[in-house]
């Protein structure tokens, strides 16, 4: 999987609208993203989560903190992600939901989450496949090729394992790395396998 463009507005610390064209960073398909803390990393991190799966990236993170408190009360919050697999070439536009001022009167109303999603028909050409979220979520869902914890696993390495993992000693780090990517299995298998060949013997 490859992401080629992301694009958002009024998220997290980001009041404006921002346009990441990752395609123009290089052909490398590792990126780092780097700045000191309040900069911003998590929440192109879930901006990018959040535009594949509608939901964020931590664990136990709150899909509320995606509204941006610095954007203008009138500014739309949305994400809109471009990526390519084996499959083809994608882009998916997602909103999450929010309060927004109401048409007429005064208060606030709550804009609700939307996503739609296109599979490209060639060079600045889109097909429409999906406005409805359930049969988009799964779409997208097999364009991938991963379910949400799996990319996660795999793409993005989230930024608190990975100073975990930096700040701990050589013994200690297996067993996050075991974390992280979920190898448990491999190492319970690993487990049974050395038992029995102890057995045998």
């Amino acid at each position: 999987m490859r992401i080629h463009r992301l694009r958002f507005g009024a998220l997290g610390p980001f009041a404006g609208e921002h346009d990441i064209d990752v395609d123009g960073l290089g052909s490398s398909t590792l990126f780092l993203i780097d700045g000191p803390t309040g900069a911003g990393k998590s929440a192109i991190i879930d901006a990018i989560v959040f535009g594949l799966y509608g939901e964020v990236a931590g664990q136990a993170s709150d899909k509320q903190r995606l509204r941006s408190s610095f954007a203008a009360p009138t500014a739309e919050s949305f994400v809109e992600i471009e990526f390519s697999t084996s499959s083809g070439r994608y882009r998916v536009r997602r909103t999450p939901e929010y309060e927004r001022p109401k048409a007429r009167g005064e208060g606030t109303t709550t804009a609700a989450s939307s996503v739609s999603a296109w599979r490209s028909a060639g060079p600045e050409s889109w097909d429409h496949v999906s406005s409805r979220k359930a049969e988009a979520d799964a779409e997208i869902r097999e364009w991938i090729g991963l379910s949400r914890a799996q990319f996660l696993q795999t793409i993005v390495l989230p930024q608190g394992e990975f100073a975990t993992f930096l700040k701990s000693e050589s013994r200690d780090r297996q067993e996050i790395l075991q974390r992280i990517f979920a190898t448990e299995i491999f190492a319970g298998v690993e487990q049974v396998l050395r038992s029995e060949e102890h057995t045998s013997e």
